[in-house]
């Protein structure tokens, strides 16, 4: 049996850090084409440890964390 995925208060957490590091993460790029495989990795794991329930919750406020960093992911 799979383990159950973070609470709703977790994500929100770990999706809060995440918001919180963008502006001083992207400061310190040398090209900004560096952000990208990083955010997915984060955003990838942050995917994986939610429950099957709120993966689309997670996948909101991560294109809405985006948007509000003026960013549109590539492709």
């Amino acid at each position: 049996m799979a383990a159950p995925g973070l609470s709703r208060a977790q994500v929100d957490a770990e999706l809060e850090h995440l918001a919180r590091m963008l502006p001083p993460w992207r400061e310190k790029l040398r090209h900004e084409a560096q952000f990208w495989p990083q955010f997915q990795a984060l955003s990838d794991q942050i995917l994986e440890r939610a429950g099957p329930a709120d993966r689309d919750y997670v996948r909101d406020r991560l294109a809405a964390m985006l948007a509000e960093q003026g960013l549109q992911p590539p492709g």
